[in-house]
């Protein structure tokens, strides 16, 4: 038995336990083939769920991803507030060691609105300002980026090697 106060951590490891959603059904049936103990039957089954599995990756109505493919959407979404990843079963403390906490870019081009700058980077994200501070130097086309991921969903983007300035990610 645990002590009373490593409870809640094992409470909080068992539900994220649960959280892991199950294989897509098209995906358990042909998991499900391995306990056919019958040679021929079990082939069969291997043949069918393989090829319904096939014909819903060629309608698009099941997606199959390599850790590179998943790190590469990652990438893509990062600075977004919603937890896509986590909504696609991408989660715990495994995904919390590979996750995105830095990315390195350059400046597409920069302008100055009312609230601050609006940074759009060469991979096609845009950030805006949203706080006080300023750069020293005006981002051009061309600087180097990094954005940096902060505290309770923040992100600090420093352009060429300046202090960094909290912006947030709108497209």
């Amino acid at each position: 038995m645990l002590p009373p106060l490593f409870a809640p951590v094992a409470a909080s490891a068992a539900k994220k336990a649960e959280e892991t959603p199950p294989p897509p059904e098209l995906f358990q049936h042909l998991l499900d083939c391995r306990t056919i103990t019958d040679g021929p039957a079990r082939l069969t089954c291997f043949d069918r769920q393989s090829a319904a599995l096939d014909d819903a990756m060629r309608k698009k109505e099941i997606v199959v991803a390599d850790k590179q493919a998943v790190q590469r959407a990652k990438r893509g979404l990062f600075g977004f507030a919603a937890p896509v990843a986590k909504l696609m079963g991408f989660g715990g403390s495994e995904d919390d060691a590979n996750e995105i906490k830095e990315v390195s870019t350059t400046v597409e081009s920069a302008r100055h609105n009312a609230n601050g700058w609006v940074v759009t980077l060469a991979d096609g994200s845009t950030w805006e300002q949203n706080d006080t501070r300023d750069f020293v130097l005006s981002p051009k086309p061309g600087n180097e980026v990094r954005i940096t991921r902060g505290v309770l969903g923040t992100y600090f983007v420093s352009v060429h090697g300046q202090a960094a300035v909290k912006m947030r990610r709108v497209q």
